[in-house]
């Protein structure tokens, strides 16, 4: 190798690895070290194969980069052209820092967003000319630069590793979704958690159109129930276990003991020999234990292609220009993820009836595997299963609907609970009130429309426990965990409620509306048209209601929905926080502001701060 050559070696391999570290390594580890818990595995599991996609870019570029001719000094522009590129990837990724929002499915509003590309772009358009134009000067100072940007990011990176939060039992542990339709054949007892649903869009729903109220035959609907959160985070443990957080302590720390105590329904059923599955929408929200709850095994030191792919999308997403941005995220279908990854279920599922017909075979198969015995009804067919097809690209729930309806049956002998948490009305709003995939804006009609569609949903759910025969005996809600936080739909009271909801507290409407959650329960036996009960109910009574119609002590700080007197004055609570995505990696809440609800929860008289607030670590 002549000296010409050996001396382009140190400015290529260092370019290269500039290159291939912030894009292969720093960025991927930066987004994951920031958002740890939205991930089911552990750095140290994902930090090798990082490093060996690094290695891969490292491998591709260097030999190019040093084996380019000196002529028309191709070898110094693309050296200084790749520098440039290092640079103006860390200066994306790490100070032009635009926020898009969360980025779960949330449609975003590029027009308004156009600014942040009429100054990033100029900028990445002037650097790399310069650098293609006139690359002595970078050439020159190709090494020095390469290596401060090289231990910039390294340094940032081992400082948020050392900053990670104690690792949470979700990821020692995992679901076991394999008897998530297995009822019992005696005693089940239910609740399908509809994420978001605003009790008065319920109310809205069944007054417009009656056959809704229909569905929900033998259910009572507590009109008036407070929940105890503003969201998911907080509302879904008090539901579980009837124990309010109140930030004194780390919320993951309040899990462990919450889901191991005296008021907590997964714990004291699986004690007396209840199968209890949970399938959480949001990990952080269980604790995860094999003493706790029974679908739960150790999880796999592994890493699902589809999430690293996804995190490569997340990290071109943020290290590249605004306008380049949009084609990344391709309204939430993702660059790397369509070229790489297809959902299977999806494909299958929107194929010709050939394929149809294979995945039934399938699960027929799988069940005559586990000795189960094979349950797909031609009454599913009737059920509209044909026309979700088009909709489980875009909509969990309704995935789900599909595999409930061929895959459960009643096969347990012993008792079940089974705990179901579904997107329900939230944004985004990619699904109509007929299962046709959208693009809709946030408002109250959207939103009607999106919950009329959950409905539907429910409907199938609760037709194929009937069919199965685990409708009749078992007891089942259907619930919110928290009303809508974020603005944008409004309240509307029905017809001889009360006067408008503006005249309490400056500001109560918001966390008003997010404290109405759905609360429709059914009892073994109940039947008859739906029944409406505006007894002050509140969230924290689910657990005790369990316990009572089950004839178990009834613990916590709840009491039975069917117990309380709708006439007698009751005072309940509930703890607002502003919440932020970003709130998912913090060890507390934000600052929980208490109200107490005295009256009719859908009226803002009845709504009045305490003046207590409940700081993290107070």
């Amino acid at each position: 190798m002549s000296q010409r050559v050996k001396a382009k070696w140190p400015s290529a391999i260092l370019t290269a690895l500039l290159l291939s570290c912030t894009l292969g390594l720093f960025g991927p580890a930066q987004i994951f070290l920031t958002n740890a818990l939205e991930f089911q595995f552990d750095f140290l599991i994902l930090l090798p194969l990082l490093a060996g996609v690094s290695l891969c870019l490292f491998l591709a570029l260097a030999p190019a980069l040093a084996l380019l001719p000196e002529r028309f000094r191709l070898h110094q522009r693309a050296v200084a052209v790749g520098l440039a590129l290092g640079f103006l990837f860390w200066l994306q990724g790490n100070i032009l820092l635009w926020q898009y929002g969360p980025l779960g499915g949330q449609a975003i509003d590029w027009g308004g967003k156009r600014l942040h590309g009429l100054i990033d772009t100029p900028l990445w358009v002037v650097v790399l000319a310069l650098a293609g134009w006139r690359p002595g000067f970078l050439y020159r100072q190709a090494k020095r630069i390469a290596l401060m940007l090289l231990a910039v990011q390294l340094l940032s990176t081992g400082t948020t590793l050392l900053r990670q939060p104690e690792t949470p039992s979700f990821k020692r542990y995992q679901i076991n979704h394999v008897m998530d339709f297995d009822f019992s054949s005696r005693r089940n007892v239910i609740l399908l958690v509809l994420d978001s649903f605003q009790s008065d869009v319920f109310q809205e729903i069944i007054d417009q159109e009656p056959a809704f109220a229909e569905i929900f035959a033998g259910f009572t609907y507590f009109r008036n129930t407070t929940g105890g959160f503003p969201s998911t985070y907080g509302a879904i443990p008090l539901l579980l276990t009837g124990e309010t957080y109140t930030n004194a302590e780390p919320i993951q720390h309040f899990l462990a003991q919450a889901y191991r105590s005296g008021s907590s329904i997964p714990f004291q059923l699986f004690r007396r020999d209840w199968r209890v599955d949970l399938v959480p929408a949001v990990q952080n929200t269980i604790f995860y234990d094999p003493g706790v709850f029974s679908n739960i095994k150790e999880r796999r030191p592994t890493v699902r292609t589809a999430r690293l792919v996804w995190l490569y999308d997340l990290t071109l997403f943020r290290y590249l220009p605004h306008f380049v941005k949009r084609e990344v995220h391709h309204g939430g279908r993702w660059f790397l993820s369509r070229l790489i990854h297809k959902d299977l279920l999806a494909t299958l599922l929107g194929g010709e009836e050939e394929e149809w017909g294979k995945l039934e075979e399938r699960v027929r198969a799988r069940r005559r595997q586990r000795r189960h015995f094979p349950h797909i009804s031609p009454k599913t067919r009737r059920l509209g299963l044909d026309r979700l097809r088009r909709s489980l690209p875009v909509n969990s729930d309704s995935r789900f609907v599909v595999s409930f309806l061929m895959q459960a049956a009643a096969v347990t002998d012993g008792n079940v609970f089974k705990f179901f948490h579904w997107r329900g009305p939230h944004e985004p709003i990619q699904m109509d009130g007929e299962f046709r995939p959208v693009a809709r804006p946030l408002n109250r009609a959207n939103i009607v429309d999106l919950a009329r569609a959950e409905l539907r949903l429910v409907r199938m759910f609760l037709d194929g426990l009937r069919e199965i025969g685990a409708y009749e005996q078992a007891l089942i809600f259907v619930l919110g965990d928290h009303g809508h936080p974020w603005g944008g739909i409004g309240l509307r009271l029905p017809a001889g409620l009360g006067t408008a909801s503006g005249q309490g507290e400056p500001g109560i409407d918001r966390v008003l509306r997010s404290g109405i959650p759905l609360l429709l329960v059914k009892r073994p036996g109940d039947a008859g048209a739906l029944r409406v009960s505006d007894a002050p109910a509140a969230m924290v009574d689910v657990s005790a209601t369990v316990f009572a119609e089950l004839g178990l002590d009834a613990r916590g700080e709840g009491q039975p929905l069917f117990a309380i007197d709708p006439d007698l004055p009751r005072q309940r609570r509930f703890l607002h926080y502003s919440w932020q995505h970003s709130a998912w990696m913090n060890p507390y809440l934000p600052p929980l502001v208490e109200y107490r609800i005295r009256g009719h929860a859908w009226l803002a008289p009845s709504w009045q701060a305490t003046g207590n607030v409940f700081r993290p670590g107070r």
